[in-house]
């Protein structure tokens, strides 16, 4: 699969390189702002990635902070025109919402992700996926069907010749729970079996065993990206939102309850043993 150009990550990336540039020049935002003629709030909510830029306002700022190399005009070009595209997610609005997660995914060169009660979508297979969707909701089966369609088509950063990497911690009661019946979960664990081979995924089952860990208060995602000008956010969904973590010591709690949970869970080999055993007590 050709992994996709995130706009959202692009975005984040213009800004933090205008935003350098402005310092090289020795302007302060206000400064800056009010030699553009622009309020205060518009220069700012550009270098925060909060609002794109147009080619009119990205050429005046050049302009003002005297960007006079070819190249550098050229790859902030670019990045401003892929800034503004649209990714495959788009025609899944619908279904992810306000939720920026699949886009980032797509530009992702590793992701860490704890799960406590579910599969993480990213492993889940069609007939769980329905199962889950039709959980507690009289849905039609078109708008379930519209999720699995939304579902899959993320799945395909896992594949590929550069495919992202996946770190995935899986509580051993998600794995327990008959979402879907015996039959849906023998597949599911059959699955969760075959991707832990995979030389991109490190898939760990944290056991009933570890007792009381550094997870229980809920699920988390960390992406990491490829450019070092792409700094690394988490995730934390709930039924009403979905939270971005930005800020550094914020993703460096992150980071530390997912080293725990690493040091709780089985390793990758221990864990595809107590997937197969886990098949064997399934009645199908």
């Amino acid at each position: 699969m050709r992994r996709m150009h995130s706009p959202t990550v692009r975005r984040r990336r213009l800004a933090a390189e205008l935003r350098k540039l402005r310092l090289s020049a020795k302007l302060g935002s206000a400064q800056a702002a009010k030699k553009l003629g622009w309020p205060a709030s518009k220069l700012t909510r550009i270098e925060r990635a909060e609002r794109g830029v147009a080619a009119p306002d990205l050429a005046a700022l050049l302009e003002l902070y005297e960007v006079n190399d070819p190249q550098t005009r050229n790859g902030l070009a670019a990045l401003q025109k892929q800034s503004k595209e649209r990714g495959w997610w788009y025609d899944y609005r619908d279904v992810f919402g306000g939720s920026a997660l699949p886009d980032f995914e797509s530009e992702a060169s590793h992701i860490q992700t704890f799960e406590g009660l579910a599969v993480p979508g990213l492993l889940e297979t069609p007939a769980y996926i329905k199962a889950a969707f039709r959980a507690g909701d009289a849905l039609p089966d078109s708008v379930v069907e519209r999720h699995l369609e939304a579902r899959l088509e993320r799945q395909r950063i896992l594949e590929g010749h550069n495919p992202a990497k996946l770190t995935a911690i899986i509580d051993e009661a998600a794995l327990r729970r008959m979402v879907g019946g015996t039959k849906v979960m023998y597949e599911q664990i059959q699955h969760l079996a075959h991707m832990a081979l995979r030389h991109n995924v490190d898939l760990r089952v944290l056991p009933f065993s570890a007792g009381a860990h550094a997870g229980m208060l809920g699920a988390f995602t960390l992406l990491h990206f490829p450019d070092p000008l792409d700094t690394s956010l988490g995730f934390i969904e709930s039924v009403a939102s979905t939270l971005i973590v930005e800020e550094p010591h914020q993703l460096e709690r992150l980071s530390e309850v997912f080293g725990h949970l690493q040091g709780s869970a089985l390793l990758p080999n221990q864990t595809v043993d107590f997937l197969h055993r886990m098949l064997d007590d399934i009645p199908v």
